[in-house]
């Protein structure tokens, strides 16, 4: 069997915020740093549109669940990888029809490798009103609720689990405890901050670096016969413009 080669992204997109002001730099990102295989959060119905447009070699999950179109979903390229299956998972995520988003993906043209699991979520806010008033992180649980689901559909082949963690530390444990990977790790260094863009300059005001310091909460996460090759935190603007306040998190990954 040969080894398989391709490049999974996540990118949170920043929902309908300034959707207008941001589209050509969204498609510009995509047209010059396209994946084979990738997971979106804060997803809209015009966003996914755009991201439709910018990808046509692309096909991603149609169903009728809303989260699908209003949260997350998966894009692939038609000539690497061929559907097998998909399912949205609740996990405990505090957003109405927020899930953990999976498909599983056939390598093309490579023989018996296994397929592909590659799954994205969004994990809660850490200003939720609820976080906010019991000062419990949920996270973590969700955490654990992605891991039990992930065992039950990819016990021991190739899993990707990918997304916007809102943290930087303890929700990451869990993956880890069950034989996560992330992809900077994998390589021997450690992963730049993901959020947020800087500078990204709204109408009369920008961020204030004290009230949202620059974090790492985007990742990439594998498990089973996947060997990342090279990982990176997309720096990218486009006439001026940042296409969302996270940036993209990228990998070549080689599955055997």
């Amino acid at each position: 069997m040969r080894p398989f080669t391709f490049v999974a992204m996540t990118y949170n997109i920043w929902g309908g915020h300034r959707l207008t002001e941001r589209t050509r730099a969204l498609q510009s990102l995509f047209k010059l740093r396209e994946p084979d295989v990738f997971g979106v959060q804060e997803l809209q119905p015009e966003s996914r549109v755009v991201l439709d447009d910018a990808l046509p070699e692309h096909s991603r999950v149609e169903d009728d669940f809303p989260g699908w179109a209003t949260q997350s979903n998966i894009w692939w390229r038609d000539d690497v990888f061929t559907l097998e299956d998909y399912g949205a998972e609740d996990i405990g995520i505090r957003s109405e029809h927020a899930r953990l988003f999976w498909v599983r993906l056939r390598p093309s043209g490579t023989g018996d490798l296994p397929s592909l699991l590659f799954s994205t979520a969004h994990l809660t806010w850490p200003g939720h009103p609820q976080e906010r008033v019991d000062d419990v992180n949920p996270r973590v649980g969700q955490a654990r609720q992605a891991v039990a689901v992930l065992n039950r559909l990819a016990p021991d082949g190739p899993c990707l689990f990918t997304g916007d963690m809102n943290d930087y530390a303890r929700p990451l444990w869990p993956l880890r405890e069950a034989g996560f990977t992330d992809s900077f790790t994998a390589l021997g260094t450690t992963s730049p901050p993901t959020h947020p863009v800087f500078p990204l300059v709204e109408p009369g005001q920008g961020w204030a670096p004290a009230e949202s310091p620059q974090k790492a909460i985007d990742w990439l996460f594998h498990r089973g016969p996947l060997r990342p090759r090279c990982s990176e935190v997309v720096e990218f603007f486009f006439e001026g413009q940042a296409p969302s306040d996270h940036k993209p998190v990228t990998a070549t990954y080689t599955l055997r």
